[in-house]
């Protein structure tokens, strides 16, 4: 008789956790191990985190050129001013782009004394068109090591 009681308590204690979500989940629902993480499969690499232009160094390989050797003076307002070198005759700048622009850049003019670089922000369409910028990078060959050159910035929003 003593085994009735407990038996009564262990199927009351059954019902009770059933009750309370013990139970298998409903078909269809997703499993907590298939729930997105964002984090990368395991077994990938994950990306390189973009470089914001504004405050950051140069790209991996880059070595920054002198700030005091570059003038923005001809270079609209937001554009990037970091220029760097991966090489004595490769010079790079970054571009401003965004959701209906491209942007470009060029050598503009080598002398003894000076590169001048123009940098171009052109519009592809007139929208709509998102908000985001992008600041894509470029590299320039220059016919010349850039030595102690200074490089000048220029640049256009067309």
């Amino acid at each position: 008789m003593r085994a009735l009681p407990m038996i009564v308590l262990l199927a009351a204690a059954l019902l009770l956790a059933a009750g309370c979500g013990g139970g298998s989940e409903p078909s269809g629902a997703p499993s907590p191990a298939t729930v997105p993480t964002g984090a990368p499969p395991a077994g990938t690499s994950t990306p390189p985190v973009p470089v914001d232009p504004l405050v950051a160094a140069p790209p991996p390989g880059g070595t920054a050129l002198d700030p005091a050797r570059v003038t923005t003076t001809g270079l609209p307002a937001g554009f990037p001013t970091l220029v760097w070198t991966t090489g004595p005759r490769t010079l790079g700048v970054y571009g401003r782009a965004g959701g209906c622009t491209e942007a470009t850049a060029a050598v503009a003019e080598q002398t003894a004394d000076a590169v001048t670089v123009r940098i171009t922000q052109t519009s592809t369409s007139t929208g709509p068109c998102t908000r985001e910028l992008r600041y894509p990078a470029f590299e320039l060959p220059l016919d010349a090591d850039l030595g102690q050159r200074r490089v000048v910035l220029t640049g256009e929003t067309r």
